[in-house]
This record gives C-alpha cells, sequence and structure tokens, in this order.
C-alpha cells in the first residue's frame, strides 16, 4: 500500500500561502472562507466564516484561516483527551 502525503484541503492552502501578503494589506485580522483556488468572503469572526461554509457546501470540505502576520495554533483539548471524536 502506497503512502500519500498530499493533505486535505492542500490546494486551498497553497491558494492562501501566495495571496497572504496581498490580503494581509486589505484584509488583516480577518477570516477568509476559500474553496479550491477562489476566495469566497472574509469574516470578522470564524464563526460567520464557518457558517457561510456550511450553508454554501454543506458536508464538502472547505477552507477557513486567519489572515494574520503570526500563525497561530490552535488546540481542542477535548479532541486530544478523546472525550469528544472528530473524523478527520
Amino acid at each position: 500500500m502506497e503512502k500519500t502525503s498530499k493533505i486535505l484541503l492542500e490546494k486551498e492552502l497553497k491558494f492562501f500561502e501566495s495571496k497572504k501578503a496581498e490580503w494581509l494589506q486589505k484584509y488583516k485580522d480577518k477570516f477568509a472562507l476559500i474553496k479550491e483556488e477562489e476566495l469566497i468572503d472574509v469574516f470578522d469572526t470564524f464563526g460567520d466564516a464557518y457558517k457561510e461554509g456550511v450553508k454554501r457546501y454543506g458536508n464538502q470540505p472547505f477552507f477557513i484561516k486567519k489572515i494574520s502576520e503570526e500563525e497561530r495554533i490552535e488546540t481542542f483539548p477535548a479532541l486530544t483527551l478523546g472525550i469528544i471524536h472528530a473524523n478527520l
């Protein structure tokens, strides 16, 4: 069985990285909703971006990332400890 290094939403992440410098000037500290290689919209909160993503794409993958100079890593202790489960 061949291992693949391709990650889910890799195309969206690459698109985000290619546009990040440009978007920092216009949308700093906003949340980008991206599908494929298209910026769908920007939002003030993650929650607003998520609601729009679900409304538009339902159960299909979409990409949300904060447009900021710093990379922030989010942790979810409930997932780490196995209190709740997510299909990743």
